[in-house]
C-alpha cells in the first residue's frame, strides 16, 4: 500500500514539475508563424530597370578597376626607377671612393692641381649621372601623364557611349 502511495505521489510530483514552469511563465504565448506569402514577381519594367542598374554598376566597377590598375602599374614603375637610380648613385659613390683610394695610393705626394683635377673629374661624373637620372625621371613622368590622359579620354568616351546605350535601353524597357 505504501508502495502505491509513493508511486502516486511520485507521478503527481513529476506532473507538477512539468506543468508548473509552463504555467508560471508570463511570456506571451508563441504565435504560430504565418505561412510565407509568395513574393510578388517584379514587373518586366522593374526587371529591365534592375538589369540596367546592374549593368551601370558593372561598367563603373570596370572603370574603377582600370584606373586602379594603371595607378598601381605607374607606382611600381616609379618605384623601380627610383630603386635603380638609388643603386646607380650608390655604385658611383663606391666606385669613386675606390678610385680616390687608388689615386692617393699611386700618387702619395699629389700636387694641389692633380687633386683638383681628380676631384673635378669625379664631380663631372656625379653631375652626368644626376643629369641622366633627372632626364629619366622627367621622361617617366611625361609618359605616365600621357597614359593617364589617354585612359581618362578613353573612359570618358566609353562612358558617353554607355550612357547613350543605357538611354536607348531604358526607352526600350516594357512598360
Amino acid at each position: 500500500m505504501l508502495r502505491k502511495l509513493m508511486l502516486v505521489l511520485g507521478a503527481a510530483m513529476l506532473a507538477l514539475t512539468i506543468a508548473l514552469p509552463a504555467s508560471a511563465s508570463h511570456a506571451k504565448p508563441v504565435k504560430p508563424t504565418k505561412p510565407a506569402h509568395a513574393t510578388k514577381t517584379p514587373s518586366p519594367h522593374a526587371l529591365c530597370l534592375q538589369a540596367l542598374e546592374q549593368a551601370k554598376k558593372t561598367f563603373e566597377a570596370q572603370q574603377r578597376a582600370d584606373r586602379k590598375a594603371l595607378h598601381d602599374a605607374q607606382k611600381a614603375a616609379k618605384k623601380a626607377l627610383n630603386d635603380a637610380q638609388k643603386a646607380a648613385r650608390k655604385a658611383l659613390h663606391v666606385q669613386q671612393a675606390a678610385d680616390l683610394a687608388t689615386f692617393l695610393q699611386q700618387n702619395p705626394n699629389a700636387t694641389e692641381a692633380q687633386l683638383q683635377a681628380f676631384h673635378a673629374q669625379q664631380e663631372a661624373a656625379k653631375k652626368a649621372l644626376n643629369d641622366a637620372q633627372k632626364v629619366a625621371r622627367k621622361a617617366l613622368h611625361a609618359q605616365q601623364e600621357a597614359a593617364k590622359k589617354a585612359l581618362h579620354d578613353s573612359q570618358k568616351a566609353a562612358k558617353k557611349a554607355f550612357n547613350a546605350q543605357q538611354k536607348a535601353a531604358r526607352k526600350a524597357c516594357p512598360k
